[in-house]
């Protein structure tokens, strides 16, 4: 006798699972991001710390580069908030 097949099994019960629900997916993106910003509000991490912490431990000649790079970046982060 052969061993009962699982897709049948699966068929039959497929109406059982969970329905996924964007609108909920979607709010717990949003959570997920409030709760990151609070964390970075608390810690004080800020697009101008990131920049002092950049140019103060370059050396001169590679300043202006970090500075573009820093102000690159800037822009895509501004963008991706959006």
């Amino acid at each position: 006798m052969s061993p009962p097949r699982l897709t049948g099994a699966l068929r039959s019960f497929s109406n059982v699972s969970k329905k996924e629900d964007v609108t909920e997916h979607l709010c717990d993106l949003k959570t997920k991001r409030l709760k990151r910003r609070e964390l970075f509000a608390k810690e004080g991490l800020t697009w101008q710390k990131i920049f002092h912490f950049c140019t103060e431990h370059q050396d001169k000649a590679k300043q202006q580069a970090v500075s573009q790079e820093l102000k690159s970046l800037l822009q895509a982060a501004k963008q991706i908030g959006n």
